[in-house]
């Protein structure tokens, strides 16, 4: 499975490339292209990773898209607490 690409500049370092926090907005976008969406859930979480209507363990989104488990914490926070196209509120 190959990594998503939504930066501009090359993924090819020896540590992984901090995402900081104005490049969200791209990579909430491009995942929205995707069809992923994120909704607000009863479950241990409080959240559910969605595509097409179908859960996702976040995990496999992460390794998909290249993130390390502190960013996918930090993209989770930013997308519950902007406005972005990731939340869909059910």
């Amino acid at each position: 499975m190959s990594m998503k690409k939504w930066r501009s500049k090359s993924a090819n370092m020896l540590f992984t490339r901090p995402i900081y926090e104005s490049e969200f907005p791209a990579l909430a976008a491009s995942m929205a292209e995707d069809g992923i969406s994120i909704v607000l859930a009863d479950n241990a979480n409080g959240y559910q990773w969605l595509v097409a209507d179908y859960q996702v363990p976040a995990k496999s989104i992460r390794e998909v898209w290249g993130l390390t488990p502190h960013q996918m914490r930090r993209l989770i926070h930013w997308a519950l607490t902007n406005s972005s196209g990731l939340n869909t509120w059910e």
